[in-house]
């Protein structure tokens, strides 16, 4: 036997986490979001924001903690910055669509700030 650490591959694992996902009722395309996203959190070594958090993540939906289907939506807007609603929907789905939108606000005002609100945990923010 090895004392080399287990190796899974990537899509493996994203796909592993997907199923489960939407075992627990998540949308397909949600679930595909956050399975990529929890996968390359172990890839870049962030090791406590990726499959390791799936069982919380499942006892939270379980007990009915979390919107599987929120409506995120921006409450407050101005050229280089907003404010973000997510529902109490997984924080990937929330900080995602912060970010695309911090990006195309940074295109126009050349910098911008999105900050969120009732979100739950999102994972790392470098991905």
């Amino acid at each position: 036997m090895s004392d080399a650490p287990a190796r899974v591959d990537l899509a493996r694992l994203s796909d592993f986490i997907g199923v489960a996902l939407r075992s627990l009722g998540m949308p397909k395309d949600d679930a595909a979001t956050i399975a990529a996203l929890m996968a390359d959190a172990d890839l870049q070594g962030s090791d406590g924001h990726g499959v390791i958090r799936l069982p919380q993540y499942a006892r939270r939906i379980r007990a009915g903690g979390l919107n599987l289907n929120p409506a995120v939506r921006v409450l407050r807007e101005r050229p280089g910055m907003a404010l973000i609603d997510g529902d109490n929907g997984m924080g990937h789905l929330v900080m995602t669509r912060a970010a695309l939108l911090a990006i195309e606000k940074a295109r126009v005002a050349g910098v911008a700030w999105v900050g969120t609100r009732m979100s739950n945990h999102a994972g790392p923010a470098s991905l």
